[in-house]
């Protein structure tokens, strides 16, 4: 039996959907990435915002009309949150799962393909729909068989939920209240990774700053070698980076999304102790207006957060940082109800002073069941477009400037794909070949790549041929809007 997965929102879901994978391997499914040829197809859905569920609907529906015999089975966020009324409105599905305790899929499987039932081109509906939304409780792990990053590249996840209730924000409402993994867990999960080859760990969570917080006793652990002390001041995500600075091996730790309110200060000692975590900070300020702030739920000021920057910075001298570089990533929201003309002014200075390397946005989706649902005075969404356009502007001119830092100097870049060049075969020109990568302030998917140019004769570092997942060393000598333009050494 072959099954197809159709992959949406956030990196979470993408590890829940690798998750998947490994569950439905152990029984006896193939992943296939021909829908024609599955009996099922998932699709793991995002619920975040308005746009996000829209695809993720349409998914479905476009999945029934293009494959009539396969059954369709919408999983994730979307089917967490809404599985009652979708069961009753959405014909298209044959099921719903959502993204509690994963290894429950199969009680759906059997429900979708009973054992007399087990075979290709099976089609129509059960009597009832089947229904199925776990408690969400712990975090879901486990054997992750197939991963879906590039080559090189892996996310581990080390939360799940969310305390912070942002008014904006329907991610408590999805995934409950905050969670944490026991460091002796997640430090076995990063081990076995690398191991297996990845060299880029992307530590991942609704908000890193609060790993830990509420049971700090049960992610320190029992383990004897772990080095979380009894008695430690330390912040539980200072214990994690601590515990994981212990592993051996060439390898980088990036920490993706921390909430700045929650930012513990005492994990800069402990990664600028060790060069393999990457001096690369990704904090959602999501406005830098002074009145928003507060109707976001959000605790601290601009004022704070500039702080809290220039503290990371400091903390990253020259002496300490062999990078010479701290990269910040930060998020916008525009068109909160009641952003006036002036709140965004104040968040468009913020965005220029905080001088962030990069940026994304996105406008206010009116959630149900979150505060901000009921507030009014709304700006109109064709201001909240041109308000995101103008901040992208902004950032679009502080990155390409920012970026000319790295011409000239040579960095260790990490392939994700080779690509054929165009002008191979014209005799005028040396046999060469293209591929895109990341170097280090380059986070999986949302930042900008280095497009490289090497000679058939060169190799990776490892001295192998360059393929997908090999590390090389690259001579940068130009930026290309957010792409750095580099040849191989």
């Amino acid at each position: 039996m072959r099954f197809f997965l159709d992959q949406h929102g956030c990196a979470k879901n993408q590890v829940d959907g690798e998750l998947l994978i490994g569950i439905l391997g152990q029984r006896g499914w193939i992943r296939t990435d021909i829908p024609e040829d599955a009996s099922l197809i998932i699709v793991n859905s995002c619920g975040f915002i308005e746009s996000a569920k829209k695809e993720s609907l349409e998914s479905v529906i476009t999945a029934r009309a293009a494959y009539p015999n396969a059954k369709v089975l919408l999983a994730g966020c979307l089917a967490e949150r809404y599985a009652s009324d979708l069961s009753e409105n959405l014909t298209e599905a044959d099921a719903f799962f959502g993204n509690g305790d994963l290894y429950r899929l199969p009680e759906i499987i059997d429900k979708l393909f009973p054992e007399s039932d087990i075979r290709p081109g099976l089609s129509g509906k059960t009597e009832k729909v089947p229904v199925l939304v776990p408690a969400q409780q712990g975090v879901c792990s486990g054997s992750r068989p197939q991963l879906l990053s590039f080559p090189g590249s892996a996310y581990v996840k080390i939360t799940e939920g969310c305390n912070n209730h942002c008014s904006f924000c329907a991610i408590p409402l999805i995934r409950g209240e905050l969670r944490s993994r026991p460091i002796h867990e997640i430090i076995d999960e990063c081990s076995l990774l690398i191991s297996q080859g990845i060299f880029e760990l992307n530590l991942i969570g609704q908000d890193l700053a609060s790993y830990g917080r509420g049971n700090e006793d049960a992610v320190s652990g029992e383990r004897k070698e772990n080095p979380a002390e009894a008695g430690t001041s330390l912040s539980p995500l200072a214990l994690l980076l601590t515990a994981l600075s212990g592993l051996e091996g060439n390898f980088r730790i990036r920490l993706l999304y921390i909430h700045p309110d929650n930012f513990p200060r005492d994990i800069l000692p402990v990664m600028t102790a060790d060069f393999r975590f990457l001096p690369y900070f990704d904090l959602p300020f999501q406005s830098g207006s002074k009145a928003i702030l507060p109707a976001m739920n959000r605790k601290g000021t601009p004022e704070q957060y500039l702080g809290l920057i220039s503290d990371i910075r400091r903390s990253f001298s020259e002496a300490v940082n062999p990078y010479g570089f701290v990269a910040f990533r930060t998020t916008f929201l525009v068109g909160f109800p009641g952003e006036t003309a002036e709140d965004f002014d104040e968040t468009s200075a913020f965005l220029q002073s905080i001088q962030s390397l990069w940026s994304g946005g996105f406008i206010w989706s009116c959630e149900d069941g979150t505060k901000a649902a009921l507030l009014k005075k709304r700006p109109p969404k064709k201001e909240a477009q041109t308000r995101l356009e103008l901040l992208r502007q902004i950032q679009s001119g502080m990155t390409s400037e920012k970026l000319l830092f790295f011409t000239g100097k040579i960095l260790d870049v990490l392939v994700e794909e080779l690509v054929l060049n165009p002008e191979e075969g014209n005799n005028d020109i040396p046999a060469s070949r293209l591929a895109i990568g990341r170097t280090w302030f380059q986070a999986p998917e949302v930042d900008g790549s280095v497009v490289l140019q090497y000679e058939e004769d060169r190799t990776s570092l490892d001295g192998g041929p360059i393929r997908p997942g090999s590390i090389v060393r690259a001579y940068i000598r130009g930026v290309s809007g957010v792409d750095l333009d580099g040849v191989v050494q």
